[in-house]
């Protein structure tokens, strides 16, 4: 099989088992059926165990080319190839990386809410992406999220991010979560650039 159709099916495996975990949040059975249920999870588990080895793609990706998200395919916050990322599409714009994500109950912090955490682990991502792709790669020193307003599940939402201040070795970036006009979470990082 080659590289690209085990990809296919690795990125097809990852959103089977990102409907499971969807579903699993909400099941309602009787002991015996979850019983059943888990039985069949685990025999999953042990086939996916017996093929543990070399990654098809590497975690660190730096030829990501015009798709940021192939930086990091396994992350959990925006890697396409972990079940728990929620769904998005990530494009730049002029000297912006923008993102339309789209949250699930996996992400369920207050009701019909995504988690604070969440919300900080996307917004940590998205600006390391805005400093990657600024040929400025960085590690996170400080991130602040300021939250206005609850952020929704199951609502598209934009998370807009920038580079405010390149300095030698500090990096300042800032990014939005809007729900149309209306901001839900702001952030700024401080990045210290990987030399």
């Amino acid at each position: 099989m080659s590289a690209n159709t085990a990809s296919s099916q690795l990125l097809r495996l990852s959103r089977a088992l990102q409907e499971s975990l969807e579903l699993s949040i909400d099941v309602n059975a009787d002991a015996e059926r979850l019983a059943e249920l888990a039985s069949q999870v685990e025999a999953l588990n042990d086939q996916l165990s017996a093929h543990q080895g070399e990654k098809i793609m590497p975690y660190f990706n730096m030829e990501f080319g015009d798709e940021l998200r192939e930086a990091l395919p396994y992350g959990p916050a925006t890697g396409r190839y972990n079940a728990y990322s929620p769904d998005m599409e990530v494009v730049v714009e002029n000297d912006r990386v923008v993102s339309d994500i789209c949250f699930g109950k996996r992400h369920e912090g207050p009701p019909n809410s995504v988690h604070g955490g969440v919300t900080s682990l996307v917004f940590d991502q998205l600006l390391a992406f805005a400093c990657l792709r600024n040929g400025t790669p960085g590690y996170t020193a400080s991130l602040k999220v300021n939250y206005r307003r609850p952020v929704p599940l199951y609502k598209t939402l934009r998370f807009d991010t920038w580079l405010e201040d390149i300095g030698e070795r500090k990096i300042i970036a800032h990014g939005e979560c809007r729900d149309g006009d209306d901001v839900l979470a702001s952030s700024e990082g401080l990045f210290i650039r990987i030399v």
